[in-house]
């Protein structure tokens, strides 16, 4: 018959750490899809539900951000290759666009809704 020993009781109690603190980051996660803007003046959050167009200033000018029909991207931005208005329309969870001469970060933060399938389904 084999005993415990130390290393199996810090194992364990690790496992359970573990779980409980995916429990809690999936809580966090969860719940209504929203747009956390960060830019050089602070960060903002919007309803991705709610029609929105907001300007944020940025170290090479401005860059506009428009939300409209539960999708978001960038309409203007005062940057030289324009990378990020051809990032085009976003709308899931975790999709990003970012100016990164503008200093603008945008991200859709939440959760899918119930019985809708993501990538990761597939």
């Amino acid at each position: 018959m084999t005993t415990i020993r130390v290393g199996d009781i810090i194992i364990f109690v690790l496992a359970i750490v573990l779980i409980v603190a995916s429990f809690t980051f999936y809580n966090k996660i969860s719940g209504k899809p929203e747009v956390r803007v960060r830019a050089a003046g602070g960060e903002s959050i919007y309803d991705l539900s709610v029609d929105t167009l907001a300007t944020f200033k940025g170290p090479v000018g401005e860059t506009t951000v428009e939300i409209k029909g539960g999708q978001v991207h960038i309409v203007d931005s005062d940057c030289r290759n324009k990378v990020c208005i051809a990032a085009g329309w976003i709308a899931s969870p975790g999709q990003w666009i970012i100016c990164l001469p503008n200093n603008v970060f945008v991200r859709i933060e939440g959760s899918l809704e119930e019985g809708t399938l993501d990538d990761i389904s597939f």
